[in-house]
């Protein structure tokens, strides 16, 4: 173990940690298909994008019913199937294990070596509590020492009290934390008006004038971590 600018990293979920088996709408449009829809990936996906920005946080509470709501919302603008309810309940279990995720190459080493450096590791998301069946099912839960999701904190980001419960969680000052997102505005920029150092993973390089540091892969955090602040 040596010594760092850090106590703590902490990472966003989904499109982070790991990726969909392909596009929403492409996973959608494969079981609506057996439901008599006719919707293809791309129109599927474009009403995804537009219903779930307008659908505000979830409640642990009602987070299923909350994701019936988008995903109904979803299938009315491209043409609503006969039996939604087994649709919807088809797409719900889907996205709780390995079948609707997988890991990013480089997940399991870099969580591996920041473990080596005796890093405390955590998880800040808008994911809904099924991110414990996916991270058992992907097996990295044990990695992290926290997770921290906005059905359960009462914050979502970019809210400041969803990383405020997290480094709670963690007992780390927030500047001893670095937290790790693929969106600038949810992870980069919430975080470092929370506080925290930030840096973006921009694994598509469409962010290269940007002033937060970035990476274009999970890897490139042990190795670059004293200067990613």
């Amino acid at each position: 173990m040596t010594e760092s600018n850090y106590d703590a990293v902490l990472f966003d979920a989904a499109e982070t940690l790991f990726t969909t088996r392909g596009t929403v709408g492409d996973l959608y449009a494969a079981s609506a298909r057996d439901f008599g829809s006719s919707a293809t990936p791309a129109e599927i996906q474009e009403a995804f994008d537009r219903q779930f920005r307008r659908s505000g946080p979830v409640d642990r509470r009602t987070e299923k019913e909350w994701w019936k709501g988008v995903v109904q919302r979803v299938f009315t603008d491209v043409g609503m199937v006969n039996d939604f309810d087994g649709l919807f309940e088809r797409i719900y279990d889907r996205f709780r294990d390995a079948g609707g995720w997988s890991l990013f190459p480089e997940t399991v080493e870099t969580l591996s070596a920041l473990k080596a450096k005796g890093l405390k590791l955590g998880i800040i998301s808008n994911f809904d509590s099924r991110i414990y069946s996916v991270l058992d099912a992907l097996e990295i839960r044990p990695f992290f020492d926290t997770v921290t999701i906005s059905s359960e904190s009462g914050f979502a980001k970019p809210h400041p009290g969803i990383f405020q419960s997290a480094l709670r969680a963690l007992a780390v000052a927030p500047w001893r934390a670095l937290f790790v997102g693929d969106s600038l505005s949810d992870d980069v920029e919430a975080g470092d008006k929370a506080g925290l150092a930030t840096v973006l993973l921009d694994r598509n390089n469409r962010y290269a004038g940007i002033s937060f540091p970035r990476i274009q892969t999970l890897a490139e955090i042990p190795e670059r971590l004293e200067t990613l602040v």
